[in-house]
């Protein structure tokens, strides 16, 4: 009974001198305080008039804070300064924290001269703050402080898949999966610096098509890093060509070139159709390029993909179009302005960034976290892209490996007539 009377004591004692600690004469700053500061020495103002705070409330392991702009503020002048918001919220500081799952052991105390230390170690501990932030704009900005940082490792599950639609899952933000829906924007610029994460999206990309579109899709692949990113798909029934050099990626583009005007001549305009989307058509053809940055010296390449990219969102040709170096010349003009959407992970340079986004922010990616990126169409998110392990890829298309028809039962299988080898990239049926 004197233990448990001392130990309620020694308790009191403690919290209240942590209390003083931290509530003394200088009061511990909100983090709304240290938001509208931080705002207010960036310089964060218009005319006289400085961001001012409207609300805030809970949402799952953080604070939403709702800020209004003053006129004349963009929300991009706060979206960049991110990195910095964090910064500012993640001083180092001594933290004194009472454990309430470890009153428990109090019981277990020795009571002599290392009683002070013995209490120390239960109820305090010096912590690094990590926080993470979000930030929105929908009129009003909404920033979202997570007390602690997303997951790094979130692995693939087949009730992820979007059966029977072209939405593809490509990671995760917080507790909202995201995903890209190739029929309402078709094409996808990936960047990313070696070892970021590029990788794993287009095999995860790839993997979902194939296994919700399994009779629908079809696939040429150039990898001119030599291969070894997509080598695993090549023998898949639904990929029909296959390119590992410069040469051999001019002859893929000429072959889907072909196939879309085909399309456009056969199917489209011969029967008034506007896309395939209004022609009933099933089908989609996926033209994906790891380090398409190689093609750029290539004249007669650039011009055949850009070609693709403007009109094959009508014949049902998409491009999933990858670099490690984005740049005004490795990303033409002409291929940016016909494909909004875009996916980055961590990039070396501000250039870069704006390279692919048309803002800075990629740049301040952390490059020790693989898979953390940013996913663009209307609006930025920062999200952590779903690992699947190559295992379980294999596992996922072993049913669709080593079942090509021979050349003579594509022949036969041909249904549209105007091909020059036979082959039937999009076997297209109009319904």
């Amino acid at each position: 009974m004197i233990v448990e009377i001392a130990s309620t004591l020694a308790f009191g004692g403690l919290a209240g001198y942590s209390f003083v600690k931290t509530n003394g004469n200088k009061p511990v700053k909100s983090d709304s305080d240290k938001i509208l500061k931080i705002f207010n020495n960036a310089g964060l103002s218009k005319g006289g008039e400085t961001i001012r705070i409207l609300r805030k409330e809970e949402i799952d392991n953080g604070m939403m804070y709702v800020f209004q702009l003053p006129l004349g503020l963009g929300s991009d002048e706060i979206i960049s300064k991110k990195k910095v918001l964090e910064d500012g919220l993640n001083t180092r500081s001594r933290l004194t924290e009472i454990h309430f799952r470890d009153i428990k052991n109090i019981k277990h105390l020795k009571w002599d001269k290392t009683i002070l230390k013995q209490l120390k170690k239960i109820f305090t501990k010096t912590q690094m703050i990590n926080k993470e932030v979000e930030i929105e704009f929908d009129g009003t900005l909404r920033l979202k402080v997570y007390d602690s940082p997303q997951d790094e490792k979130i692995p693939w599950e087949e009730t992820m898949l979007q059966p029977g639609t072209w939405k593809v899952l490509i990671g995760k933000k917080r507790a909202e999966l995201i995903y890209h829906d190739f029929d309402k924007t078709k094409h996808l610029i990936i960047a990313g610096v070696p070892g970021s994460g590029k990788s794993v999206v287009m095999k995860l990309i790839i993997t979902s098509l194939i296994l919700s579109q399994p009779d629908n899709v079809s696939f040429s692949l150039i990898d001119l890093k030599g291969g070894p990113a997509f080598a695993r798909f090549k023998d898949c029934k639904q990929v029909e060509n296959f390119a590992v050099n410069n040469k051999e990626a001019l002859d893929v583009l000429k072959k889907v070139e072909e196939d879309m005007e085909r399309v456009y001549q056969d199917v489209l305009v011969a029967k008034g159709f506007e896309d395939i989307t209004e022609a009933g058509i099933k089908e989609r053809h996926f033209l994906v390029i790891d380090e398409a940055a190689d093609l750029a010296g290539d004249k007669e390449a650039v011009e055949i993909l850009t070609n693709i990219v403007r009109k094959g969102r009508g014949s049902g040709h998409y491009v999933v179009y990858a670099t490690q170096y984005p740049t005004v010349q490795t990303v033409a003009s002409q291929i940016k302005r016909n494909i909004p959407a875009r996916l980055t992970y961590v990039l070396d340079s501000v250039i870069a960034s704006n390279a692919v986004l048309d803002t800075k922010g990629a740049e301040d990616l952390p490059d020790d976290i693989p898979g953390r990126g940013i996913y663009k169409v209307a609006k930025m998110n920062h999200f952590q892209t779903i690992l699947i392990e190559n295992t379980e890829i294999d596992k996922q298309v072993a049913p669709y490996i080593n079942i090509k028809p021979r050349k003579e039962e594509e022949h036969a299988k041909t249904d549209i007539e105007g091909t020059k080898d036979g082959k039937h990239s999009l076997e297209f049926k109009t319904l």
